[in-house]
């Protein structure tokens, strides 16, 4: 059984989808040769407000935790100046905490003693000298920790560290150019990628358009590993359905990018053609997490009754809630390739049936055709054209006649993206 140390900022507790990618590999390395040794930081509070997960200081022992499937360590973590001053002043000194920030997000680049979360660096430095690990997979972001595989390669020329990006980081087609102070830092950390990246082993993400973008910028060589669902979908007791309801369900936060008006007007068409024969529930779990993307949703649903919007919930009550709904919707981002999230293999690990839109013609769509769960929609009309016929069916029949094709979704689960994993690391 070979140990392998696993770094990743979010880890459970803590109630952040990110933390998940670094908890399944820790759960399921163990079927495949081996040992994990997880470091994080504490999570000593549940995260409500959009920030909460980089500002709020935890105490400051050290807990270590031993289980069946791994190890982990829970790493104190102190905020830095710039958060205690955001947590008693969120309204106020906004020029000295942007000072702060641009301070910060500076020297990370070059000091790794500049993050409030270094102490993470330095366990990974004693557990590396007590023997017997040679491999550190690093997972992203906060990117700044790649950083910990530079500095852990230089002084440990043996340690093979890989690279996970859960996103890409200076190859984003999502960054809008800021001010001039935001594009030095981006400059700066394209370099910083660059470097760090170098010493890499190889890295991973969770799309072969990432693979790409991210293999031509850094010149390293990558693989696919998506993030897939969990088996924990599978250990929550299921709600029981009433038949006079219909539920749709979006779960998660709202980007910009993420055109989700059109869907929400055919949605108001069908409600409001249907509203005789069905009950049709709205459900946002997550969404108030970021207010503007509420407001947006608010906006377009003025006057509609049964909209559930809710700020962070636990994990399990989420699930709940996309247990019991007929139809999930997934928002691409418009224009841009690559990007499927986490909710769409939770979806998919539900078995339910998810509208596109718009149409990524990348992984989503391909996902979505291969586990036959698509209802993919290239125009507005379409969507209304689609949802009347999937409600028709739910009125006529009592299910909505989408049940995805078993042997493909099961390639989904995180388990298999681990034994990928795995086998990348025994053949590199």
């Amino acid at each position: 059984m070979k140990k392998i140390l696993i770094i990743s900022y979010f880890f459970p507790p803590c109630n952040l989808t990110a933390s998940q990618r670094a908890y399944n590999w820790a759960k399921h390395l163990k079927d495949f040769g081996y040992d994990p040794i997880v470091i994080t930081r504490r999570w000593d509070t549940s995260i409500q407000l959009l920030g909460d997960e980089c500002i709020s200081s935890s105490s400051k022992e050290v807990i270590e935790e031993v289980n069946e499937r791994f190890k982990v360590f829970y790493m104190p973590y102190i905020g830095s100046l710039r958060d205690r001053i955001f947590i008693k002043n969120r309204d106020r000194k906004k020029i000295l905490r942007k000072a702060l920030s641009f301070k910060e997000q500076f020297f990370q680049n070059f000091f790794i003693n500049s993050l409030p979360y270094s102490n993470i660096y330095h366990k990974a430095v004693e557990l590396i000298e007590i023997g017997d690990i040679s491999s550190v997979i690093i997972t992203g972001s906060p990117f700044e920790s790649f950083h910990f595989g530079y500095k852990l390669k230089r002084k440990y020329p043996h340690i093979n560290w890989v690279a996970d990006y859960r996103d890409d980081w200076t190859t984003t087609e999502l960054f809008q150019s800021g001010n001039v102070l935001e594009r030095v830092l981006f400059k700066l950390a394209k370099k910083s990628e660059k470097k760090w990246l170098n010493s890499a082993w190889f890295f991973t993400t969770i799309s072969s358009h990432y693979v790409d973008k991210i293999s031509n910028f850094t010149g390293v060589k990558g693989y696919e590993i998506i993030n897939g669902f969990g088996t924990d979908l599978t250990e929550i007791n299921t709600e029981p359905k009433k038949n006079n309801e219909f539920h749709i369900t979006y779960n998660g936060t709202l980007y910009p990018s993420q055109n989700i008006e059109p869907v929400l007007r055919g949605i108001k068409d069908v409600i409001f053609e249907f509203q005789d024969q069905l009950e049709i529930h709205l459900n946002f779990p997550g969404l108030s997490f970021t207010k503007e993307a509420e407001e947006r949703v608010r906006a377009e649903l003025k006057g509609l009754e049964r909209v559930y919007i809710t700020e962070r919930i636990s994990r399990e009550e989420v699930i709940k809630i996309q247990q019991k709904s007929h139809l999930m919707l997934m928002i691409a981002h418009k224009g841009i390739k690559g990007i499927p999230s986490s909710k769409l293999y939770e979806y998919i690990g539900l078995k339910k049936p998810v509208l596109l839109f718009p149409n990524d013609h990348d992984i989503i769509e391909e996902t979505l055709l291969d586990t036959r769960l698509g209802i993919i929609c290239e125009s507005e009309n379409e969507i209304k054209e689609k949802l009347t016929f999937v409600i028709q069916s739910f009125i006529n029949n009592g299910k909505v006649g989408i049940d995805g094709d078993i042997k493909q979704i099961k390639k989904y689960s995180r388990k298999n993206g681990v034994k990928k994993f795995a086998k990348l690391l025994d053949e590199n």
